[in-house]
């Protein structure tokens, strides 16, 4: 019996000396193992002491922790107590760095000696690298040890711009994290690189061809830029002191929101939503202001009460709640525009469906849903981001040489219109020529010719040289005004117009005019112009269409200028529409980039001509 009990105490005696092994952390120099499962932790929501501290450690009310390879504690106000108790289990002394990777808590390390705290260092990302324990980019505490020495550490933690606790953490030599940090370093910097070579490229075509897509694009890169720089610290090493103290203001939140601005943006202008989806585009449109004036008003408050943390802890709350909510719209509409079958769309959800994972992992494990995620050294979202990055650009490489292409082609289509035009343009003015030449020849000719012969004859006759004198006055006049109307100008083109049918009121055929808006809204040469193709087209109905009715209405307003003509006559005929009055009119009308219709209807015929303003 007393054998049985002498090997029960061997036995609790060898497995308590286990489980003290077990919870001290032995290091013969680089330690590449996970360390929070030697952690034991205290939470305090009521600001003990540093005696109290110590006495509940004691008293063995620190709690083991769940092996993991970070600390993920989820949302909490409290300060929390972290126990670490480590041996250098080598003959030679040596320094070691405790490290942590979190940009929104202040770390306090405390070593437990002669039953007191005495603190180590002190360090946050707020702190400039001069400023910290250890100038490099993750947030680190030497730790000096002699040979085969044991220490208790216990770190504070105290949350400042976040509300969950969360922390990748090591432990290892000074040489091993220079190391990490050097190769680390030259890793992100590939990636930083790379934005802003993608981001001053956009930029470049932004300038270049003046399309919002581009600019929007580049605004997305540098605000992931932001973000990254923040979430893996590097924001120490490339913000210049003078700014950084106004730089750890904001929250890495405020630029995720920013960048999922300048995304959805992109989306919308990639997708053509405007023209395929008017409806959604609006909802996106508004949810994307908002967010904007709510970016804004962060800024402002930042500068105005930049220490209230109570106040942003609840704006930081609503940057977050937004984020989620731009996101869940942004994916709706993204499948729903792939159900419309737009093939943008279906492109834009293949270079975007890491980062949207990426994103779902980020937000899962903020909230502690799911266990463990994948990760994708040096980062899922920076990993996403990059290849979303690449596939887009490749997509507006492409667009970008289509429509290249396409304006070309629409170059080359406007410079044959143009010689096309300008050889019915000269076409026009030598008809005009011919017409003022015939009108010399016909009228004002034969009235110098009968005043030639009344000046030879050997009797005169006053009131003979009276009337032909008067009749060359009024046949100069005539002529002058076929040149430039310049009543047009003085009086305006309805008056004018309306001036001319006075004409008609002695004749069979009925005219109607309507006037509608302003013809003050008309340039000079456009309403020339306008009169010319009215001169035209009454001109060929009185020679071509035997027409009795004509119904005449004109309407200026602020974007077009429109004349409609209508008549009971006959019709248009094929050798009509081939004559120089007609062509004369389509070359005025095309001069200008109007349209010009012309079509029989049951009761005749109807031309509609419309200029833009």
């Amino acid at each position: 019996m007393l054998n049985r009990c002498f090997i029960l105490f061997c036995f609790l005696l060898a497995l308590s000396a286990n489980a003290s092994e077990d919870d001290t952390l032995f290091v013969k120099g680089v330690y590449p193992n996970h360390i929070v499962n030697f952690f034991k932790r205290f939470q305090d929501c009521e600001e003990k002491t540093s005696k109290e501290i110590i006495q509940h450690y004691k008293n063995g009310q620190f709690e083991d922790m769940q092996p993991s390879r970070m600390v993920n504690l989820g949302f909490t106000k409290c300060f929390n107590y972290f126990s670490l108790t480590v041996k250098n289990d080598q003959p030679s002394a040596e320094n070691y760095y405790w490290s942590f990777y979190n940009d929104g808590i202040l770390f306090t390390l405390y070593e437990l000696k002669n039953g007191q705290l005495e603190q180590i260092g002190e360090t946050s990302v707020a702190q400039k690298l001069e400023e910290r324990p250890t100038a490099i980019r993750c947030l680190s505490f030497k730790v000096e040890m002699k040979p085969f020495e044991t220490k208790t550490l216990i770190l504070k933690t105290k949350l400042q711009g976040h509300s969950n606790l969360y922390f990748p953490t090591d432990f290892t030599t000074v040489e091993d994290i220079l190391i990490y940090e050097a190769n680390n370093s030259f890793l992100l910097g590939r990636y930083f690189g790379y934005f802003i070579f993608t981001a001053l490229f956009n930029l470049f075509l932004f300038i270049l061809i003046r399309k919002k897509l581009y600019g929007f694009m580049f605004g997305y890169i540098l605000s992931m830029m932001a973000f990254n720089a923040i979430e893996y610290m590097y924001d120490a090493l490339l913000v210049p002191d003078f700014i950084h103290s106004f730089w750890i203001r904001f929250p890495k939140m405020f630029f995720v929101l920013l960048a999922s601005y300048f995304h959805t943006k992109v989306f919308q202008y990639f997708t053509a939503h405007k023209e395929h989806f008017p409806k959604w585009n609006s909802v996106l449109n508004f949810l994307n202001n908002f967010i904007l004036f709510i970016l804004i008003l962060f800024v402002v408050i930042k500068m105005i009460i930049p220490h209230n943390i109570a106040f942003f802890n609840q704006y930081r709350l609503l940057l977050f709640l937004l984020f989620l909510i731009n996101l869940l719209v942004l994916i709706v509409n993204l499948f729903y525009s792939i159900f419309k079958k737009n093939k943008q769309a279906l492109y834009y959800i293949c270079c975007n469906f890491l980062l949207i994972l990426s994103l779902l992992f980020y937000i899962t494990n903020t909230f502690q849903i799911g266990g463990a995620t994948i990760y994708m050294p040096p980062g899922n979202i920076i990993n996403s981001v990059a290849f979303e990055i690449i596939s887009l650009t490749i997509a507006f490489l492409l667009n970008y040489r289509k429509e290249l292409n396409e304006m070309n082609q629409n170059l080359a289509a406007a410079k044959l219109k143009s010689e096309k035009l300008s050889k019915e343009l000269i076409e026009v003015q030598e008809n005009e020529r011919q017409i003022i030449a015939r009108n010399l020849h016909d009228g004002l000719g034969n009235t110098m010719n009968a005043l030639r012969l009344l000046l030879e004859a050997p009797y005169k006759n006053e009131k003979q040289f009276s009337g032909i004198f008067n009749l060359a006055k009024e046949q100069f006049r005539t002529l002058i005004y076929q040149i430039s109307p310049k009543e047009i100008e003085s009086i305006g083109l309805y008056k004018t117009i309306r001036q001319d049918l006075e004409l008609f009121k002695n004749t069979p055929i009925e005219v109607n005019l309507t006037l509608l808006g302003n013809d003050h809204t008309i340039a000079s040469i456009k309403a020339v112009n306008m009169y010319r193709i009215f001169q035209e087209l009454i001109s060929n109905i009185i020679k071509h269409s035997k027409a009795t009715v004509v119904d005449i209405t004109i309407n200026c307003d602020e974007n077009t200028c429109s004349l409609q003509v209508e008549d009971n006559g006959i019709g248009l005929k094929n050798e009509v529409t081939k004559g120089m009055g007609i062509k004369n009119i389509q070359s005025r009308v095309s001069y200008h980039q109007g349209i010009f219709h012309m079509e029989n209807t049951e009761k005749g015929m109807i031309s509609i001509i419309e200029i833009p303003i």
